[in-house]
Protein backbone atom coordinates (compact mmCIF):
# COMPACT_ATOMS: atom_id res chain seq x y z
CA UNK A 1 0.00 0.00 0.00
CA UNK A 2 0.86 4.07 -0.76
CA UNK A 3 3.11 5.19 2.71
CA UNK A 4 0.54 8.26 3.03
CA UNK A 5 -2.14 5.13 3.14
CA UNK A 6 -0.36 3.38 5.67
CA UNK A 7 -0.13 6.71 8.38
CA UNK A 8 -4.05 7.10 7.31
CA UNK A 9 -4.24 3.61 8.56
CA UNK A 10 -1.97 4.13 12.13
CA UNK A 11 -4.20 7.06 12.22
CA UNK A 12 -7.59 5.66 11.79
CA UNK A 13 -6.43 3.02 15.13
CA UNK A 14 -6.12 5.80 17.23
CA UNK A 15 -9.67 6.55 16.75
CA UNK A 16 -11.81 6.09 19.61
CA UNK A 17 -15.49 6.04 17.23
CA UNK A 18 -17.59 3.46 15.97
CA UNK A 19 -16.40 3.91 12.32
CA UNK A 20 -12.32 4.79 13.09
CA UNK A 21 -11.30 6.60 10.26
CA UNK A 22 -7.72 8.41 9.58
CA UNK A 23 -6.46 10.83 7.31
CA UNK A 24 -3.39 12.76 5.80
CA UNK A 25 -2.82 15.70 3.89
CA UNK A 26 0.30 15.93 1.63
CA UNK A 27 1.60 17.90 -0.87
CA UNK A 28 5.08 17.59 -3.07
CA UNK A 29 6.23 14.53 -0.53
CA UNK A 30 4.98 16.82 2.62
CA UNK A 31 2.60 16.07 4.89
CA UNK A 32 0.65 19.18 5.65
CA UNK A 33 -1.62 17.57 8.55
CA UNK A 34 -2.68 14.02 9.89
CA UNK A 35 -5.16 13.60 11.95
CA UNK A 36 -8.16 10.88 13.09
CA UNK A 37 -12.33 11.18 13.36
CA UNK A 38 -13.21 12.33 16.88
CA UNK A 39 -16.58 12.69 18.80
CA UNK A 40 -17.59 16.25 19.08
CA UNK A 41 -17.31 16.66 22.86
CA UNK A 42 -13.38 15.22 22.77
CA UNK A 43 -11.39 17.46 25.26
CA UNK A 44 -8.91 18.11 22.27
CA UNK A 45 -11.69 19.84 19.95
CA UNK A 46 -13.24 22.64 21.29
CA UNK A 47 -17.05 23.27 21.45
CA UNK A 48 -17.24 26.56 18.71
CA UNK A 49 -15.17 24.39 16.08
CA UNK A 50 -16.05 20.57 16.89
CA UNK A 51 -15.92 17.99 13.86
CA UNK A 52 -16.38 14.48 13.56
CA UNK A 53 -14.74 13.52 9.95
CA UNK A 54 -11.13 13.41 9.72
CA UNK A 55 -10.96 15.34 6.68
CA UNK A 56 -12.99 18.48 7.94
CA UNK A 57 -10.15 18.30 10.97
CA UNK A 58 -7.11 18.43 8.36
CA UNK A 59 -8.66 21.35 6.76
CA UNK A 60 -9.12 23.07 9.89
CA UNK A 61 -5.35 22.48 11.08
CA UNK A 62 -3.75 23.53 7.22
CA UNK A 63 -3.78 27.22 6.06
CA UNK A 64 -3.93 26.16 2.25
CA UNK A 65 -4.73 22.41 0.74
CA UNK A 66 -4.42 23.79 -2.92
CA UNK A 67 -3.27 21.21 -5.02
CA UNK A 68 -2.97 18.48 -2.05
CA UNK A 69 -3.95 15.10 -2.27
CA UNK A 70 -6.02 13.20 0.51
CA UNK A 71 -5.41 9.72 2.41
CA UNK A 72 -8.63 8.30 3.53
CA UNK A 73 -8.26 4.95 5.71
CA UNK A 74 -10.49 3.25 7.67
CA UNK A 75 -9.73 0.56 10.20
CA UNK A 76 -12.65 -2.41 10.61
CA UNK A 77 -12.86 -4.08 14.26
CA UNK A 78 -10.36 -6.76 13.51
CA UNK A 79 -8.16 -4.25 12.35
CA UNK A 80 -7.77 -4.53 8.74
CA UNK A 81 -8.73 -1.46 6.00
CA UNK A 82 -12.29 -0.61 5.18
CA UNK A 83 -14.07 1.28 2.42
CA UNK A 84 -13.37 4.95 3.09
CA UNK A 85 -14.47 6.72 0.46
CA UNK A 86 -14.98 10.36 1.62
CA UNK A 87 -18.66 11.62 2.06
CA UNK A 88 -20.35 13.82 -0.35
CA UNK A 89 -19.76 16.85 2.28
CA UNK A 90 -16.27 16.11 2.74
CA UNK A 91 -15.67 15.87 -1.12
CA UNK A 92 -17.50 19.18 -1.44
CA UNK A 93 -15.21 20.61 1.58
CA UNK A 94 -11.80 18.99 0.02
CA UNK A 95 -12.82 20.54 -3.33
CA UNK A 96 -13.54 23.99 -2.25
CA UNK A 97 -9.78 24.28 -0.30
CA UNK A 98 -8.24 23.36 -3.86
CA UNK A 99 -7.94 19.62 -2.87
CA UNK A 100 -7.67 17.85 -5.96
CA UNK A 101 -7.49 14.09 -5.60
CA UNK A 102 -8.77 11.48 -3.04
CA UNK A 103 -6.77 7.86 -2.03
CA UNK A 104 -9.04 6.09 -0.08
CA UNK A 105 -8.65 1.96 1.04
CA UNK A 106 -10.78 -0.75 0.01
CA UNK A 107 -11.06 -4.10 1.34
CA UNK A 108 -9.57 -5.16 -1.60
CA UNK A 109 -6.74 -2.50 -1.85
CA UNK A 110 -6.93 1.27 -3.13
CA UNK A 111 -9.17 3.90 -4.47
CA UNK A 112 -8.95 7.02 -5.68
CA UNK A 113 -10.95 10.15 -6.66
CA UNK A 114 -10.79 13.13 -8.24
CA UNK A 115 -11.98 16.03 -6.60
CA UNK A 116 -10.99 19.41 -8.92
Amino acid sequence: MNTYLDLAVKQAARSRCRYRVGAVLAKGGRILAHSSNRYRNAPSTDFHHATFHAEEVLLRRTRSARGAVVYVARVSKNGTPALARPCPRCQRALAADGVIRALYTTPTGAGSLRLS
